[in-house]
């Protein structure tokens, strides 16, 4: 039992998260000629892209409004675990852009006639393949709420999407993520 749980069980699921999604993702990426993509080196580093910093400070001044709109205070949640930032703060971020924003949105530039389109229709599919973790939500969750969840995903998507195609970069969508992640398990508890 000590061997699958807490920071073992933590170590184990982040290995096969990124195992799965970075190699699929890598696999895509480097797989597809640099002619079909709209960046060619999605991960060359920009972090002189100053939306980025706009954006963080947005975020940052969001979700401390919203965690003292929703429990009055500004303080560390109580379902907060340590084992949390590995897969909440670094895994996340980087395997979901990889796919969605390093291989999906940058294929999907070069296929669908205008960049709004691009960014849309990645940002209804990233939208989407959170829904099976609303599904499943135990208590459940009411339909508006996940309704909610979704379109407020589908708006983080198109975010980080626009991020990426304008920095040239998945850094910035990356760290944008990362962030975001990191303050939900943090602030708010989701």
């Amino acid at each position: 039992m000590n061997l699958t749980s807490g920071w073992t069980e933590e170590l184990l699921t982040d290995a096969v998260k990124m195992l799965i999604w970075l190699g699929v993702g890598f696999f895509m990426i480097f797989h597809t000629k640099k002619d079909q993509f709209e960046v060619e080196r999605p991960f060359q580093l920009n972090l002189k892209f100053k939306p980025l910093y706009v954006t963080l400070a947005a975020i940052l001044v969001y979700m401390l409004a919203s965690a003292f709109i929703q429990r009055h205070s500004i303080s560390v949640v109580a379902s907060f675990k340590p084992t949390m930032l590995l897969q909440d703060f670094l895994i996340v971020g980087l395997c979901e852009e990889t796919v969605f924003r390093g291989y999906l949105l940058n294929r999907l530039r070069k296929i669908v006639p205008t960049e709004q389109s691009a960014l849309i229709i990645q940002a209804v599919l990233f939208a989407l393949i959170h829904l099976p973790k609303y599904l499943t939500t135990y208590p459940a969750l009411s339909l508006i709420t996940i309704m909610g969840q979704l379109v407020t995903v589908a708006i983080l998507g198109y975010l980080f999407g626009w991020l990426f195609l304008k920095s040239r970069s998945l850094w910035p969508s990356i760290i944008v993520h990362s962030v975001w992640d990191l303050l939900i398990v943090l602030l708010i508890g989701g």
